[in-house]
């Protein structure tokens, strides 16, 4: 492939995320043509796949990946058929983008990581935070004028109103009783919410500090509300505090900020859906003066598209890799496992 085609890409699910986010953002990628869609439940992949102006909708995982005019394919699936989906599309020959977490044990990550060598082929996990142009603008602030950290935190706060803005930002959603749901779920609703909402927390904790040897993680609750609080250790020798909470009373509340020798960073990062750039404050000591960024085209869900098809388009690496979703499974289940045993827990001993 070279920098003038297009990645002709499939979609595997056409439910809620693939409705709200992915089809929306393939359609408006600059770079991906949008050439198959795939859903068991044949009323909904059609009237997907007719919205979107789709020319092939398959009922059949198998024969979509037998398709040879696709190149790779975006995976739209409840996490527990991650890993099955991605190996299958990696052994026929397509490159994947499969939305987070990576999966939904550390050992389906393990097998993923393992086709991913034997195969050649390159797995993108969706944590679209990476292409928020805020974020962005944040990591390079920290990369080069933040110099050395000392102190840092993380948290991701869900919102009561979580559904309300789905419905105020997604429009209609269509649902289908054909529709396959995994035969069995997280047996703990905690486990739940640590893989499905602190993915993103744990990964963008890991692209701006990098990575974590150690946990030690406790838990508040109040009925059905419950908070996660976390001390994270790093690989350079420092340590951070991570907050994880479902629900709060207030709006989505999710942010970090991050102390230097030579600067801090301060942001706060929107509802996913609102497609709105985090809002960043970034002090440079030496200048002794705050900047923030402006963004036009802020999509973050086209954004990792565009760079997902230019790193297949290109062979250039993509970002998070699966070996990405590989430390941040393994990091999270030591969360888990430190809230419930009440020890510190060593994060080899999850895979890394």
């Amino acid at each position: 492939m070279n920098s003038k085609q297009k990645l002709r890409l499939g979609i595997i699910g056409a439910g809620p995320i693939a409705q709200i986010a992915h089809l929306p953002a393939a359609k408006k990628a600059s770079n991906v043509e949008v050439v198959a869609l795939c859903d068991i439940a044949l009323d909904l992949g059609r009237a997907m796949a007719a919205k979107y102006a789709i020319p092939n909708f398959y009922t059949d995982v198998k024969s979509l990946l037998r398709n040879d005019e696709i190149d790779a394919v975006l995976i739209a699936v409840a996490d527990q058929f991650h890993a099955d989906l991605t190996i299958d599309a990696l052994e026929s020959g397509k490159h994947v983008l499969v939305e987070k977490p990576l999966a939904s044990t550390v050992e389906e990550c393990v097998r993923i990581v393992d086709a991913v060598k034997r195969t050649g082929r390159k797995v993108q996990m969706g944590c679209m935070k990476r292409y928020d142009p805020g974020l962005q603008f944040a990591k390079k602030f920290s990369d080069e004028d933040l110099g050395t950290k000392f102190a840092s935190h993380f948290w991701y706060c869900d919102s009561v109103f979580h559904m309300e803005y789905v419905h105020t930002y997604a429009g209609v959603l269509l649902s289908s009783r054909m529709s396959k749901k995994p035969e069995k779920g997280y047996e703990d609703p905690d486990l739940a919410i640590i893989l499905g909402h602190g993915v993103h927390l744990i990964d963008t904790i890991r692209w701006f500090n990098g990575d974590i040897s150690a946990v030690t993680a406790k838990e508040s609750r109040n009925g059905n509300n419950v908070s996660f609080q976390s001390v994270l250790e790093f690989e350079d020798g420092t340590a951070g505090t991570m907050q994880l909470t479902s629900t709060i009373k207030m709006d989505w509340f999710e942010g970090f900020h991050i102390h230097g020798e030579k600067g801090s960073l301060l942001a706060r990062i929107f509802f996913p859906y609102w497609r709105r750039p985090a809002d960043i404050l970034a002090f440079d000591s030496k200048l002794k003066e705050y900047r923030t960024p402006a963004a036009g085209d802020t999509d973050p869900y086209e954004k990792q598209l565009e760079a997902f098809a230019e790193a297949i388009i290109n062979d250039k690496p993509v970002s998070p890799d699966a070996q990405d979703g590989l430390f941040d499974e393994a990091i999270l289940y030591a969360i888990y496992e430190s809230i419930k045993s009440g020890r510190r827990i060593e994060v080899d001993a999850y895979g890394r």
